[in-house]
């Protein structure tokens, strides 16, 4: 009667295994859906905050297309205003640039630097790399943009210019990433990305 038998030994470290087993695989899940949890609050939150800085910046992104491109409201458009964008758009990329991934960091990099003729001295603007004239001979002032004759410093030399496919190009290419960073997938989206 003094020893157990083995039988009864199993038994107990069984019925005394099982409740703990339990316990911890239940405390090991509870973990892991904590994490999950904290994982997607951090994804939505940084999801919401690039909506902020998406809000910020598409209007000048598409501002700076309209002035390139001599589409849209570019007559109400100066060149002082094209090199603002740019300056607030600068300043934005650079503060958020690690809230995105490095391909729209890369992307606007290429894009500004298509269109802006950079470090022109110091405390100088960037210049424009914009036509003053079409390549057929149209001034900016023809279809009524009023033209003032001291912001044709404010242009690079016409030999630097960009085309307007070039910077339709890059334009799109930068709304892709700044989309595909916020996990939206457009059909745009897509046929720059298979160009790629």
């Amino acid at each position: 009667m003094g020893s157990w038998p083995t039988l009864e030994i199993a038994k107990l470290v069984v019925g005394v295994l099982t409740p703990l087993s339990v316990a911890l695989l239940g405390w090991l899940f509870s973990r892991q859906l904590k994490r999950l949890d904290l994982s997607n609050w951090t994804n939505q939150k940084l999801i919401e905050k690039r909506l902020v800085i998406y809000d910020e910046i598409a209007p000048k992104l598409n501002q700076l297309l309209c002035f390139f491109t001599w589409v849209g409201y570019w007559k109400t458009i100066s060149p002082a205003d094209a090199i603002r964008a740019k300056r607030d758009l600068d300043k934005t990329l650079n503060i958020y640039r690690h809230v995105f991934e490095a391909e729209v960091y890369q992307t606007y990099q290429d894009f500004i630097h298509l269109l802006f003729e950079t470090y022109t001295g110091i405390g100088h603007d960037a210049k424009l790399r914009a036509l003053v004239r079409s390549p057929d001979g149209d001034r900016r002032t023809d279809g009524g943009y009023a033209w003032i004759e001291a912001w044709d410093a404010c242009f690079s030399e016409p030999g630097m210019a960009v085309s307007k496919q070039e910077v339709r190009a890059r334009y799109k290419a930068l709304m892709a990433a700044l989309t595909r960073s916020l996990g939206v997938a457009t059909p745009q989206a897509a046929e720059v990305t298979e160009a790629s």
